[in-house]
């Protein structure tokens, strides 16, 4: 009899664990990063929709003050400088490196660059 009810709450125990497991949905949002980013790989006319679609889940995430998934804004950040706009591209990275303690170093270093390459272009127009 204790054999049985020992089986019963193992089992119970088993299937509260594997519901558990079955229904974790992620620590962070990525807004289909994948699905876009896969889109504007396979197609780089897409480009523009894949910032334009990144740019509106961070703004989503932000305004409902939850943490954007690592990686996102200095994702846009190179969508951005891609596009021309690097003071856009160095918003995007500081924000990254203050959310993202982590990745410092790699962010300290784009901006750093990016700032030189603002420069420069400004030294030549005038």
């Amino acid at each position: 009899m204790k054999n049985l009810h020992l089986k019963i709450v193992l089992l119970a125990l088993l299937g509260l664990c594997l519901t558990g497991c079955a229904t974790r949905s992620g620590m962070y949002q990525w807004g289909g990063y994948d699905t876009m980013l896969y889109q504007s790989y396979k197609n780089p006319e897409k480009a523009v929709e894949f910032r334009q679609g990144l740019e509106l889940h961070v703004a989503k995430m932000e305004s409902a003050k939850q943490k954007v998934a690592p990686g996102l804004y200095a994702e846009l950040g190179t969508l951005y400088l891609q596009a021309g706009d690097g003071t856009k591209a160095v918003a995007m990275y500081t924000k990254e490196r203050e959310a993202w303690p982590e990745s410092r170093g790699l962010m300290d270093s784009l901006i750093t660059n990016v700032a030189k390459r603002i420069n420069a272009k400004a030294e030549v127009k005038s």
